[in-house]
Order: C-alpha cells, then structure tokens, then sequence
C-alpha cells in the first residue's frame, strides 16, 4: 500500500507541533480533525492553499508537465478527506490544471482569479498577465467567504506569501526568515520563495475578530516522491 508522507511546521493555538515531522495522511487528518472541530464550534473559515505543480516552461502557456501532472496525482489523494465549498485558482493555466481533478470528484467550479478573457488595466487577462494581479481578488475573495466555508486555492510563486499576508500572517522583519514552527512568511513576493519546491500546503483557519489566522501549518506532501518524467 502507498501512502504519501508528509513534514509539517505548524502554529497551532491547541496543538503545537513546533518541529519538522513526517506524518501519513492518516496523521494529516488527525491535525487537522483537531482544527476542523475548533471550527465547527466556532463558525470560523478554513483554507488550503498551494502551489501549482511543475510546469512545461517550452509552451508559452506554461501548461503542467508531464511531472507535474504526476504530482497532481499525489494531491488529489492527499486532499481527498476534505470537503470543500469552494475552489479557487490564479488565472494561469498551471494553477487552473492543479485543482481540476479536485474540483470535478467534488463537483465543484473553479473560481479563476482575475478570471481569464476578463479586461484588466485595458489588456485581456491570460497567461501572460502578471502574477501579481491575484493577490487583491484572492485575498478579498477568501476573507469573505461564508462562515463554514472550506476553500482550496492554487496560486503562484508571485503571489502565495503575499495572500497569506493579506490573510493575517505576518511578515518576517526584514533580513531574518521565520523561525521553524512560527506563524510567518518570509517576504511577500518571489524573491525568497524556493522556485523548485512544488510540493507546499498551507493549512490555516480564520476565525471572525480573530488578529490573524488561529490555525496555521505548512506542510510538505508526497515525501520521498520522485517523478517517473525522463
């Protein structure tokens, strides 16, 4: 039997889990199970965000290559006991392609924003739109969602750590990284973020009134995988 093996750091106000661990999905559902009843209780919003799987850079579309479409295949399981309200995606073909198999086993649209074909700044919107445009629809769309909701949104190097920003988590003082176990991005554009890692999930619950996320985790999922792509 496979399982896909994880290692997390995480802040959580009830569950501390201040060094890097690996865990089975039956380990991931235990954290989160423990976050999930804090929310029910609560009514707070829970959120999953990751990066877009490995890309063909030889297509002027980016589309996933062949090993990222594998690592989609390792997502898809490892979200599988999630239930999820709504799901969101940048506007680039990558991000869209890397929540499509979820979105249709959970028969649910992806909501692509800034949403392709749509003007912005007088240019349609497409592939070749900045990254950086999601950062004010994404993170004005997931800080409004209905009290209940679990979302998954796939987003980009450009523009991960600045919604998790705009999400409440602070930002790491100029010159220093976060702390292992802290809840913290290092800068909020590309310029720190590992560009060969595709394999982060960030797990975090906001809860209204709260000063910033009340559950945050960021894992890495499919340890020890290696893509069959020659």
């Amino acid at each position: 039997m496979t399982r896909a093996l994880f290692a997390v750091a995480a802040f959580i106000p009830v569950l501390m889990v201040s060094e890097v661990l690996p865990l089975t999905l039956l380990g991931l559902a235990s954290v989160l199970t423990t976050s999930e009843r804090s929310q029910a209780q609560t009514q707070s919003v829970s959120i999953i965000i990751v990066r877009h799987a490995e890309t063909d850079a030889s297509k002027p579309t980016r589309p996933l290559s062949p090993a990222g479409r594998q690592r989609v295949e390792l997502l898809v399981p490892t979200l599988r006991d999630m239930k999820f309200t709504h799901i969101f995606a940048t506007h680039t073909t990558r991000a869209g392609q890397t929540v499509e198999a979820i979105a249709a086993l959970q028969a649910l649209p992806i909501v692509r924003l800034p949403a392709p074909g749509s003007m912005l700044n007088g240019q349609p919107v497409n592939d070749e739109t900045s990254r950086r445009a999601p950062i004010e629809p994404i993170a004005e769309a997931l800080l409004t969602l209905p009290a209940g909701s679990v979302a998954l949104a796939a987003l980009n190097s450009e523009n991960i750590y600045a919604i998790l920003n705009k999400l409440g988590v602070p930002v790491a003082p100029r010159g220093q990284s976060c702390a292992p176990g802290s809840m913290c991005v290092p800068c909020t554009d590309n310029t720190c973020f590992p560009q060969t890692e595709f394999d982060q999930l960030w797990y975090l619950v906001i809860e209204p009134g709260h000063p910033g996320p009340s559950t945050f985790i960021e894992l890495h999922y499919g340890a020890g995988w290696h893509s069959t792509e020659h």
